[in-house]
């Protein structure tokens, strides 16, 4: 059997163990709390960069869509049978064209 003294012994160096792991755990908790900060800064990183990947493609997409001019040319001769019926709407509708295509060139130097 162990004497009175080791037993305060092996407390004495249970007690020191018990106060190291406390510290210790102390640390992690921190070390924790910094790494879900950093977790939701480069969460919040990544939105953004998705956001503004996904900016110029809303660009590009209606681009695709909207048909160039001479396809509105194309469409023009087919429904119009005057000859000088189709010139003024043709000219009307590059116009409107160029128009449109500068007030987008515009909006993008804004953004």
């Amino acid at each position: 059997m162990a004497s009175e003294s080791q037993i305060f012994v092996l407390l004495d160096h249970l007690e020191h163990k018990v106060y190291d792991l406390s510290i210790l755990a102390a640390e992690q908790q921190q070390r924790i709390a910094q790494l879900e900060s950093e977790v939701s800064r480069l969460q919040e990183t990544n939105r953004e960069q998705e956001r503004q990947l996904r900016q110029p493609k809303k660009g590009a997409e209606a681009a695709a869509v909207m048909p160039k001019s001479k396809d509105f040319v194309n469409l023009v001769s087919s429904s119009l049978p005057d000859a000088v019926a189709r010139e003024a709407v043709k000219h009307q509708l590059d116009e409107y064209i160029r128009d449109l295509d500068r007030c987008i060139a515009h909006l993008s130097t804004l953004s």
